[in-house]
């Protein structure tokens, strides 16, 4: 990742049958991240503005399973 500042809005897509909660994704970007209470990653939809998208990106990236995917929303 680089230093330059954000600029894109980003949508989560998590892949619930690939999600063996881990919670890393949760540990590395809590505000990005919201776990049910089986530590299952609940944030499927959640729309991401420039201020976190550093976040969200770090944490679909320590995602074991690959479940997190990240699109630029248009």
């Amino acid at each position: 990742m680089s230093d330059e500042p954000e600029t894109e809005t980003f949508v989560v897509h998590v892949d619930r049958s690939l999600c063996a909660g881990h919670a890393l994704c949760a540990a590395r970007a809590p505000d990005v991240y919201k776990l049910d209470d089986e530590g299952f990653c609940i944030s499927d939809g959640t729309i991401v503005g420039p201020d976190l998208a550093r976040q969200a990106k770090l944490g679909a990236l320590v995602c074991p399973e690959g479940a997190i995917e990240l699109t630029v929303q248009e």
